[in-house]
């Protein structure tokens, strides 16, 4: 048969006295890195906006804000969960702290953020001047795609203002400029 093991059980902490918040923490801490600036960077999914997903049951939540609630407590009603390191995947609960919207968008065009468009989006797979390209491109929207890795709405978009909308004077200023007029 098998071995005998003497084992102490008294010293084993049981089952029982392990919380949800204690799951829910050390979760937390299986989905981050520590980064150099102290910040707890989270490795796990994220939405498209660069903040991590944190899953409970069968709900997907802000990974910060569950970090909030489990390390600090419930977060007061209408107010926000805002990064002191302005790192969107930080979950370190040093860094958060609740506020209301006014602040963050206080704080979002004290640092420069508010006109975040083109490459300065973190989820752009082009560069400005790809996107001039495609504007002033006669391929189709077929090669385009392909060139640029992109979809065909997405070429579509570009050339129809509809995305990359803050180059069209540009674009069309150029391409004056190329044509003599």
């Amino acid at each position: 048969m098998g071995k005998s093991y003497n084992i102490d059980l008294t010293e084993y902490v049981p089952f029982e006295r392990v919380s949800d918040e204690d799951l829910q923490r050390a979760r937390i801490f299986n989905k981050c890195r520590m980064s150099e600036t102290g910040c707890w960077l989270w490795t796990g999914p994220t939405n498209g906006k660069g903040y991590g997903v944190f899953y409970i049951g069968t709900k997907n939540r802000h990974a910060h804000r569950c970090s909030y609630e489990v390390f600090k407590g419930p977060i007061p009603d209408g107010l926000h969960i805002l990064h002191r390191c302005h790192t969107p995947l930080c979950v370190n609960p040093a860094h958060l702290r609740a506020g209301t919207h006014q602040e963050n968008m206080e704080e979002r065009d004290a640092l420069g953020r508010r006109d975040v468009r083109g490459e300065r989006i973190g989820t752009s797979k082009l560069t400005s001047d790809q996107a001039l390209e495609i504007k002033r491109s006669k391929l189709g929207q077929r090669a385009l795609s392909q060139k640029y890795g992109i979809a065909e709405g997405t070429v579509w978009n570009i050339r129809t203002g509809k995305s990359w909308s803050h180059l069209n004077e540009v674009a069309t200023n150029t391409q004056e400029t190329v044509d003599g007029n």
